[in-house]
């Protein structure tokens, strides 16, 4: 059974071992030591919006998503899922809870970054419907967009 909630700060240890386990490793531009860039994820994650998965309440997550609303764009700044639950639709299900939070909030584009080299990662989108629009050499890394539909009137 899988439990998705919103991030606590309990779950920092957690998180950041699973950035550095699943996520660093498939970056061109972090090594996996880069203290700055650890010690800066508790306070991004802070800054919008956190989903874990777990077994229970209480038990520690095994993938999270974090994801920022800026005006009508949603911004998809971390998907990770331990290996061992990949495959299970988990990522696709954080995705879709994403994407919802971001029509909620009036956003009509989503948009994420896939490292160079990460195929699977790129396939994993594109099954989702999230299409390559340029190649960013400083970070390398494809930004990727989706449509979410019109804003809701009202």
């Amino acid at each position: 059974m899988t439990i998705i909630r919103s991030y606590r700060t309990s779950d920092k240890k957690s998180v950041l071992q699973l950035i550095k386990t699943e996520l660093i490793p498939k970056s061109h531009t972090v090594r996996s030591l880069d203290g700055k860039l650890l010690r800066e994820i508790p306070r991004r994650l802070q800054q919008g919006v956190t989903l874990v998965a777990s077994r229970t309440r209480s038990s520690e997550p095994y993938a999270f998503i974090h994801l920022m609303h800026n005006k009508e764009v949603l911004f998809v700044d971390m998907l990770v899922v331990q290996s061992r639950y990949q495959g299970r639709q988990l990522g696709r299900h954080l995705m879709e809870l994403a994407e919802a939070s971001g029509r909620m909030n009036g956003c009509t584009k989503a948009v994420l970054y896939v490292d160079k080299g990460n195929d699977a990662a790129s396939r994993f989108y594109g099954r989702l419907g999230y299409a390559v629009q340029r190649y960013v050499k400083e970070l390398q890394c494809y930004e990727l967009t989706k449509s979410l539909g019109a804003a809701p009137q009202g």
